[in-house]
């Protein structure tokens, strides 16, 4: 599958259904992917072979250096695209959790 091309098709239905000019450059999309046992969000494509997608995980706030990850793409369970809308409500749940919550 080309994810690229699969996202850019995403985003013209999305604008579509909200009647708004589609984003044409994928490079300005967030985009999520979920991999077996890993989410990865919000993330910018980067590029992408038969086997492989390479994609940058960006930092929920400045204060951490983006990462560029390349992973298989038959790991790859589900993929999407992030509505700008509510990326800040996303990254305000995730600042929220507490360490120390996660143990029991």
């Amino acid at each position: 599958m080309n994810y690229k091309e699969k996202f850019l098709e995403m985003e013209r239905e999305f604008a579509r259904e909200y009647s708004r000019e589609p984003i044409e450059d994928i490079s300005e999309m967030k985009l999520t992917f979920f991999f077996k046992f890993q989410i990865f969000e919000p993330c910018k494509y980067v590029s992408e072979d038969d086997e492989w997608i390479t994609f940058l995980i960006l930092p929920p706030d400045d204060t951490l250096e983006s990462q560029i990850m390349s992973l298989r793409k038959e790991e790859i369970v589900s993929f999407g695209i992030l509505n700008e809308n509510n990326l800040a409500e996303t990254n305000n749940v995730v600042t929220e959790i507490e360490p120390e919550s996660l143990y029991q």
